[in-house]
């Protein structure tokens, strides 16, 4: 789920006064619950334990029990049944650290450790993932892993932590795809969408593509957005429905399209100073145990999609699907946004991801 969404810097100054708090927390999480839920391999163990000393200070977006709270929860667990690394992690989900942008400022300062948000948040920060989040130019769960994987992702990473300092980690699918939700009236085609406010991120591609469909992109940040919807200051949002559902925004939302233009991929991040300051014996291993913890919360993420759109309906929602000539109406608008807040993304590069579409 943002400098005036879910962030500021101020977010940043007021937090760090807790950080001497943050570092007297417990500092084991107790994850045999989640462990049992979401199953792991067979557990190899080495052969000597190896210990890094400092705590790490993970502030997420995501509720407890989420998947994008799991891929990381689940590192030290890995680790340590694992590869017999010892590395003690404190969360803290829900925001409870900042605002969105609240957290991404403070781990590249170093208050925070670890952090993740939706690649389109990071992008006032460094332009590297905009490919990703080209409205339609992913098609599917399968596309993204294969993306996820490639070495496009890799080289984007290095761009990316070329300009900011932070080592990139393995990626987390963030709940599929987005949907279009709103208080007023149902929405099957953009014409629909003329003179309502949507909740925007940031991002220009965020921006550009609400204005293509006719809405009026509105800043606010995450943690106002309840309060925004029941006040109309806002109208609705483009969100997933895992994020609708865990906050509670059916109470304040009735209208749902699934309008299946940009699929949510979560960023993880770590301070680049922390990341440093870990011997090889430890970054070698921790990095595996991202993406084995990234893997698991993919398929707990995989399966929520379809779960949390029916949550949705039991709650009152209603979910519309479009026909194909009403889609290709979405499609026309949202692909638009690529010649104009995407006209400096290398048409080599979109060209190299479309490729990755596969036959699925």
């Amino acid at each position: 789920m943002t400098k005036t969404t879910r962030g500021s810097r101020t977010d940043t100054a007021a937090a760090r006064h807790g950080r001497r708090h943050v570092l007297k927390a417990a500092s084991a999480l107790t994850l045999g619950a989640a462990a049992g839920t979401l199953g792991f391999p067979a557990i190899v163990r080495s052969q000597q334990a190896k210990r890094f000393l400092k705590p790490l200070v993970a502030g997420l977006n995501a509720k407890e029990g989420d998947p994008t709270y799991n891929s990381v929860s689940l590192v030290p667990k890995i680790l340590r049944e694992k590869y017999d690394v010892q590395v003690d992690f404190q969360i803290h989900p829900a925001s409870s650290l900042g605002t969105d942008l609240g957290q991404i400022d403070a781990v590249q300062t170093g208050f925070i450790d670890i952090t993740s948000n939706t690649t389109q948040q990071f992008s006032q920060y460094d332009r590297s993932f905009d490919v990703i989040d080209l409205p339609y130019v992913f098609t599917d769960w399968e596309m993204y892993y294969r993306v996820a994987r490639s070495d496009i992702w890799k080289k984007q990473a290095a761009a990316f932590e070329a300009k900011v300092p932070v080592k990139v980690l393995p990626p987390v699918g963030a709940g599929g795809f987005r949907m279009l939700s709103n208080n007023v009236r149902p929405l099957p085609e953009p014409g629909a969408v003329r003179g309502l406010k949507f909740r925007s991120l940031t991002s220009a591609l965020d921006v550009e593509m609400f204005k293509a469909w006719g809405g009026n992109p509105t800043p606010l940040p995450w943690t106002e957005v309840y309060t925004g919807l029941q006040q109309k200051v806002v109208n609705g949002y483009h969100v997933q429905p895992i994020w609708t559902f865990q906050f509670k925004h059916y109470e304040v939302l009735k209208y749902a399209t699934e309008v299946k233009a940009i699929f949510a991929i979560q960023f993880q991040v770590m301070n680049i100073n922390t990341w440093k300051s870990m011997p090889e014996a430890i970054q070698k291993p921790l990095l595996m145990a991202f993406e084995e913890a990234a893997q698991i919360a993919n398929e707990q993420d995989r399966k929520a999609e379809a779960f949390f759109k029916e949550e949705l309906k039991k709650k009152g929602m209603e979910i519309y699907a479009p026909s194909a000539a009403e889609l290709s109406k979405w499609r026309a608008g949202g692909e638009s946004v690529w010649t104009t807040a995407g006209k400096g993304i290398d048409k080599g590069l979109i060209d190299s991801i479309i490729r990755m579409r596969g036959t699925s």
